[in-house]
């Protein structure tokens, strides 16, 4: 399991990096790496937790039903901590 995280992570920030502002959707980042479910939303909880990536909701006027999560980088100018140590890596995986 460890090993598919690691292998999509660079895939997902490049992904993410090339969406912009507005970010994507796990759907969105399954179409565009034809991956499955599970090691999308294993790979963006490891991003959350060390910092790489923020979640917003995306509301769109008119539309019904809850807004969507989208998923974009984090910057340097935030003021969340970051874990920045592989043992913390390790630890979100595991947890």
């Amino acid at each position: 399991m460890f090993e598919a995280v690691e292998s999509y992570r660079p895939h997902v920030i490049a992904a993410l990096g090339d969406a912009g502002a507005q970010g994507l959707t796990v759907k969105e980042l399954r179409a565009r790496l034809e991956a499955g479910e599970g090691v999308i939303r294993r790979t963006l909880t490891l991003l959350l937790c060390t910092g790489v990536v923020r979640e917003a909701f995306r509301y769109t006027p008119g539309a019904r039903g809850a807004a969507p999560r989208a998923y974009t980088l984090a910057h340097a100018d935030d003021t969340a901590p970051v874990v920045s140590s592989a043992t913390a890596l390790g630890q979100a995986v595991t947890e």
